[in-house]
């Protein structure tokens, strides 16, 4: 039986008798989804207590702005270089034992820095490798994850799926560095890096209740080995020349991140320079773009999946009106309004990924998700970075009223490319889902 039956019967076995597939908190009675929901939660608290530590731990080594930022180049630049290669090798392996492997070797990375500090031997070079190695696990982890999830729910729930996947990131943008902060002030930066090492632990062994079944295909693939060249070069030909469709996608998702990324580290600008406030409101406005994504994320998992045309025009209306509201944040100095704007932005944020990660789950066969989502990693990425260095000097130089204008543009772009997609694209492969079963149910 293959990994996609399999998931489908765990659905059959709580679901039989009913019309329409479980979605929202119900999806977590799967036992797969519920484990691996579990350890990617923990996981996300973990790279968040870990990120604030590590900021920390460069600041105070090196007292220097520039040289704190390079954590940041650092995490980038192993998905840029090595993400369609890496995602040969994420589809030639078993998806269970890659994320666990990748967990574990985050746990042993977090414990290398309090270790050389408590020997006296912790540099800032050997900081910068170890960054950097968990980079590069990281872009093994993220496209295996995405490869993960159709293999434990039905095609018809995917969207709802990836909304609580995507949920995990929200509660370790939260939880993470505000406890990383406490653990930091109260008991130093040592121990809140090993207690991100036991969060991978923990990870580890929640995804190591996954019962995954490996298809005859990939099994069939591992036996032979092949040609890495010849794989990444099908990878390649599948998304560019032979199902354009996903090639569309992609140019939707650089759209998209030009200005998502963008915008998160241009909020405390804008509530500095324009809105003049402190670090209190600017923590409303963060609550606020956080809770706008939370209600839509919840909303998506608590919805059954709509045909593929239908979920193009949500992402599309989603885009409209994060625009507005950025154009509208612009030439506002008001602070509620400014917040039921930023909270209109993450609402809209929030609506690209998991609709975009069902729809390239849905057409990319299992042998080549790897692949696939390592490519439209390595784009979105690729874009964020060009976005953060555009739109942070169109900061600097004009100010943030331009740069949110800007923004607007970005958004209503990504609206027309999704448009494009509903209009022009194959959508045959996205089948699943009825217009008639979108009604929202329980959670």
């Amino acid at each position: 039986m293959s990994s996609a039956a399999v998931g489908k019967t765990q659905s059959d076995s709580h679901g039989s008798g009913q019309d329409k597939p479980d979605t929202g908190w119900r999806l977590l009675k799967l036992r797969d989804l519920r484990w691996l929901w579990m350890g990617q939660a923990i996981s996300q608290i973990g790279e968040g207590l870990n990120k604030v530590a590590l900021l920390y731990l460069v600041y105070n080594l090196t007292n220097s702005t520039l040289m704190t930022t390079v954590i940041g180049v650092l995490q980038t630049v192993p998905p840029l270089i090595l993400g369609p290669v890496l995602g040969v090798y994420i589809d030639r392996f078993p998806k269970k034992w890659l994320m666990m492997g990748a967990d574990t070797c985050r746990a042993g990375l977090a414990l290398i820095i309090p270790l050389l500090y408590a020997a006296n031997a912790l540099t800032l070079p050997r900081v910068y490798i170890v960054v950097f190695l968990m980079a590069v696990v990281a872009t093994i982890f993220g496209p295996a994850l995405s490869s993960t999830v159709p293999l434990i729910v039905e095609r018809a729930q995917l969207t709802a799926a990836n909304a609580l996947v995507a949920s995990t990131a929200m509660i370790g943008m939260l939880v993470g560095p505000a406890v990383s902060g406490l653990g930091i002030a109260t008991v130093g930066m040592q121990a809140v890096l090993y207690v991100s090492s036991g969060t991978f632990v923990l990870s580890v062994l929640s995804l190591s209740r996954l019962h995954l079944k490996q298809s005859r295909s990939q099994e069939a693939r591992q036996r032979k080995g092949g040609s890495f060249s010849k794989d990444l070069k099908e990878g390649l030909r599948f998304v560019f020349v032979k199902h354009r469709t996903i090639a569309g996608f992609i140019l939707a998702s650089l759209c998209y991140s030009l200005a998502s990324s963008a915008f998160v580290f241009l909020l405390p600008v804008f509530a500095e320079k324009v809105l003049h406030v402190g670090a209190m409101m600017l923590g409303w406005l963060w609550s606020a773009y956080g809770a706008g994504m939370v209600a839509v994320s919840i909303t998506l998992a608590c919805s059954q999946q709509h045909r593929a045309g239908t979920r193009l025009l949500f992402i599309a209306g989603a885009m409209v009106i994060g625009g507005v509201a950025s154009f509208v944040l612009a030439g506002t100095a008001q602070l509620i309004l400014s917040i039921v704007l930023v909270a209109l932005i993450g609402a809209g944020l929030a609506s690209f990924t998991p609709i975009v990660w069902g729809m390239l789950q849905e057409m990319a066969p299992e042998k080549l998700r790897g692949r696939i989502f390592s490519i439209f990693n390595t784009g979105a990425m690729s874009a964020s970075m060009i976005g953060m260095v555009a739109f942070g000097w169109t900061t600097d130089r004009l100010g943030p009223q331009i740069s949110l204008f800007g923004m607007a543009g970005v958004f209503w772009l990504t609206a027309a490319a999704a448009l494009a997609l509903w209009k022009f694209a194959d959508m045959s492969q996205v089948k699943s889902g009825t217009d008639q079963q979108g009604q929202r149910v329980a959670c």
